[in-house]
């Protein structure tokens, strides 16, 4: 470091030690950052060095496309067989939940009753949930114990079938899951791949809870494997937490369908604290500095 006066005097003949230190400071300052046309050039050049080191490392955690699946494979009760499986570090994923209108029938049972209803075993050598549709809809006949048209199913009717964002018994949304992000991560949502063992057509969507429905899929023996897409993609930026619905939609009653897992896709990414930034930036500076000499 190259000091042009180790001393500043005052008229009345003092040296202020203080006015010292700052001249020193800025000559510190000024011995790195010397503002002539070449080094601004540098600096830009650091700058946009020490961005692209912050972009590859905020995408360090990206994943596959697969974020979490749900397989149904194993667990003694409902709540296991609900749970999903490979969700990177940094999200929460959780197990699916069930619009209170489908009757649980656990593991080792068929829904096969006048209820919406669900259940898991094995099919066609899978171990699958079976969703089935209930052998009635609104304006008919409800059969007991139903009390009410409004409580009759999750499934709805024609067109308005399953297409609510909410999970009230009256024909909305009939599977919800929610997502979180941790403190130094956001996820993105996309779509949702559904795998089809046998039984009865359905249509399928995805949303976030309280949005426009995403374009349905039709899932059947011909189709076996769909993947529809949200509305629009979803971030979960860091430490937030949303919910998503999915729905399931059949025009035919009293139908039985067998799903051997789903796939949930999308991305998940580390974001870089402040202080990292700040030393991939220091670090990009030093290196150029270092390339002038």
């Amino acid at each position: 470091m190259r000091i042009i006066s180790d001393k500043v005097t005052r008229p009345n003949g003092r040296v202020d030690k203080s006015h010292q230190i700052s001249v020193r400071r800025y000559l510190n300052l000024n011995s790195i950052f010397n503002f002539s046309p070449t080094t601004l050039n540098q600096m830009n050049k650091a700058y946009s060095l020490s961005l692209a080191i912050i972009a590859v490392s905020s995408t360090a955690l990206l994943n596959a496309a697969v974020i979490a699946e749900w397989t149904f494979n194993a667990g003694a009760n409902s709540t296991a067989r609900l749970a999903s499986s490979g969700v990177p570090a940094g999200a929460t994923i959780s197990g699916l939940s069930f619009n209170s209108s489908f009757t649980d029938v656990g593991p080792g049972a068929v829904p096969n009753d006048v209820h919406d209803g669900f259940g898991f075993g094995g099919n066609s050598g899978d171990q699958v949930i079976f969703l089935h549709r209930a052998n009635y809809f609104d304006g008919s006949a409800v059969p007991s114990p139903r009390p009410t048209v409004s409580d009759y199913t999750s499934w709805g009717q024609g067109s308005a079938q399953g297409t609510g964002a909410d999970l009230s018994s009256n024909g909305n949304a009939p599977i919800a899951f929610t997502i979180g992000a941790d403190a130094v991560t956001s996820v993105t949502v996309d779509s949702l791949t559904i795998d089809f063992t046998s039984g009865g057509a359905s249509i399928w969507q995805i949303q976030e809870a309280g949005a426009a429905q995403g374009a349905g899929g039709t899932l059947n023996s011909g189709n076996p494997l769909i993947t529809v897409a949200l509305n629009a993609p979803v971030v979960i930026g860091a430490g937030e937490t949303k919910t998503f619905t999915i729905n399931v939609n059949s025009g035919a009653l009293n139908s039985l369908h067998n799903i051997d897992g789903l796939a949930l896709n999308g991305t998940v990414a580390s974001i870089p604290e402040p202080s990292s930034g700040i030393l991939l930036c220091l670090g990009a500076l030093a290196l150029t500095r270092r390339q002038r000499k």
